[in-house]
């Protein structure tokens, strides 16, 4: 029955590739939507990781079918050793499966295929082993059973001899590295690139992919010269200042450097290996994630709020003019609600998208990344530097159903957590009502309490229940939206019916999570269905999930 019901959905899913393949959906629409290694040509680059967390939750199938036809992502693997390489999925929350293919040609071909796995060890998860030659490419497929999807880890590991010294000379070619001892590495022919954050030496460059949430070191000690070590947020080359996280020449008494920086599992972070002035030499990279606690990270939001510190009536949209009464603000000095949601996050253990900038109010008060949330004084909102939980732009289609993914960062696995969003549909400055429209009634309050549990450790791109969104006509074209991840699940508010409730938090102030607010111009227009062509399962996207859901009542009503 397995057997039967794999092969089915092997023979419509490429039904549907063939059918759709002339189709050319909007670059950016997509990119919001599925994974960001959703497609083969932007398969996320490894080397040895351990427990790499991953999600095909959201993608699509792309490739050949050699393996799986199940909605699938991609890695591009460059062995640090040769011989035996191990790919395990071991740990993973779903029916698995994995492949291995030569190359990074996109889409590999049979000539390319290496092996394929399924069910290992007498478990749904898999694993595969195959002969690897130091420095050469070979891309990894991980999807799903049938049409199965969910969160899971991949580890993989190279057992064999080591390569030659690596060698990155451009930061546009730098190398993926994992959790390393003494990777050996020489910067004698290397070349100088960048913008001289840090240094100016002859310099080489790795691509870090964090195995956890908490310190990781970075050691170039045992180095046979004076070096220098820099690591950058992100992988975009060239770094500039605003990306440099840590930088050092000397370490201790030693002429050799070494770092340690917070980081968030599956971030991604580049580091540069130079010398002093002009120095180069062999040297030894040490590549270590601890996943200790992160310091306290209190956290508001940023949406303009009429009741401040300052008694000035701030606005959420011009001409014309509407008084915003979000509930942002946590004490305005008058004692009463709604007051604005406070996350205390001592410690820290969750938060929205990759980052998390610590403040103790909204409008006052020091603030982490320099900027009060709001200003009320020259009515100036949106300023939280890191509210990047969410992708925009963002599909709210007029009188039609959608759904929102956002990205959640798991630091301690063992919490329960709550998502609430709201929405200005009708833009009166505030998220209290609930709009009668010819498609039904729309919300405000869009998701309420979605509940999170089992998030694993690391970032997990989640997908909101479906929700009604409408848009009046003749209002404004921008519109205010807030999410609230939590502890606890939202219960009305601190002030229960008066204007400006929906929103706000407890008084006694939420013990984890992060609200981020967004201002922006959303996409309204939804693409015309047929007959064949229905978002069946009403997420706001047609693709193979509906395709699958097809198959599943034909295999229920016709065998």
């Amino acid at each position: 029955m397995k057997n039967l019901r794999f092969i089915l959905i092997q023979i419509f899913a490429l039904l549907f590739i063939l059918a759709t393949a002339n189709a050319a959906p909007d670059e950016e629409t997509q990119e919001s939507e599925f994974p960001p290694n959703d497609l083969c040509t932007e398969a996320t680059e490894v080397g040895d990781v351990t427990n790499l967390p991953f999600d095909t939750t959201g993608a699509r199938f792309g490739g050949r079918g050699l393996c799986m036809v199940s909605p699938n992502i991609w890695y591009l693997y460059t062995a640090p050793c040769t011989g035996e390489v191990v790919v395990s999925l071991a740990g993973s929350s779903y029916d698995t499966m994995l492949a291995a293919y030569r190359g990074s040609e996109c889409f590999p071909t049979q000539a390319d295929f290496i092996t394929c796995n399924d069910d290992f060890g007498g478990t749904y998860l898999s694993q595969v082993t195959f002969d690897a030659t130091a420095g050469e490419k070979y891309l990894i497929e991980v999807g799903g059973y049938g049409d199965q999807v969910g969160s899971g880890f991949i580890t993989i590991s190279c057992e064999g001899e080591v390569g030659p010294p690596a060698f990155a000379d451009s930061c546009s070619g730098a190398l993926p590295v994992g959790n390393v001892t003494d990777l050996p590495f020489d910067t004698t022919n290397a070349n100088f690139d960048g913008t001289g954050v840090c240094m100016v030496s002859p310099n080489i460059w790795y691509r870090y992919n964090a195995t956890c949430t908490g310190d990781v070191t970075v050691s170039l000690l045992g180095s046979e010269y004076d070096t220098m070590l820099a690591v950058y947020d992100e992988w975009e080359c060239y770094p500039t200042v605003s990306n440099l996280i840590e930088c050092n020449d000397d370490y201790g008494d030693r002429l050799q450097s070494f770092v340690r920086f917070a980081a968030t599992a599956g971030h991604q972070y580049l580091i540069e290996i130079g010398g002093y002035v002009s120095q180069t030499g062999r040297g030894f990279l040490s590549i270590a994630c601890e996943g200790v606690s992160v310091q306290e990270k209190p956290d508001l939001g940023d949406a303009p709020d009429r009741t401040n510190n300052f008694d000035i009536k701030m606005h959420a949209y011009t001409s014309p003019w509407v008084i915003a009464h979000y509930p942002t603000v946590f004490d305005d000095g008058s004692g009463n609600g709604p007051f604005g949601p406070v996350h205390l996050n001592n410690p820290l253990v969750a938060h929205l998208g990759m980052g998390i900038t610590a403040e103790t109010e909204a409008d006052i008060n020091p603030d982490e990344d320099g900027v009060n949330n709001i200003n009320p004084e020259d009515n100036s909102s949106d300023h939280d530097g890191s509210d990047d939980g969410i992708a925009m732009p963002l599909t709210l289609p007029d009188g039609d159903w959608t759904t929102i993914d956002y990205v959640v960062t798991v630091i301690d696995p063992n919490v329960n957590l709550w998502t609430n969003i709201w929405i200005d549909f009708n833009r009166d400055g505030d998220w209290d009502d609930t709009l009668d429209t010819p498609a039904g009634l729309v919300k405000e309050w869009a998701v309420q309490n979605q509940y999170l549990f089992n998030l694993p450790e690391g970032q997990t791109t989640v997908t909101t229940p479906g929700f009604l969104s409408t848009h009046p006509e003749d209002a404004h074209d921008e519109i205010w939206m807030r999410i609230t991840l939590s502890d606890q699940p939202w219960t009305g508010g601190s002030s229960p019916g008066e204007r400006g409730n929906a929103g706000s938090g407890p008084q006694e102030m939420y013990e984890v999570g992060e609200t981020e607010d967004y201002f922006f111009i959303p996409e309204t227009t939804t693409e015309e269905e047929c007959t064949l062509c229905r978002d069946i399962d009403e997420n706001g996207v047609i693709n193979i999930q509906d395709l699958i859901i097809l198959v599943n009542e034909w295999l229920a009503t016709c065998q």
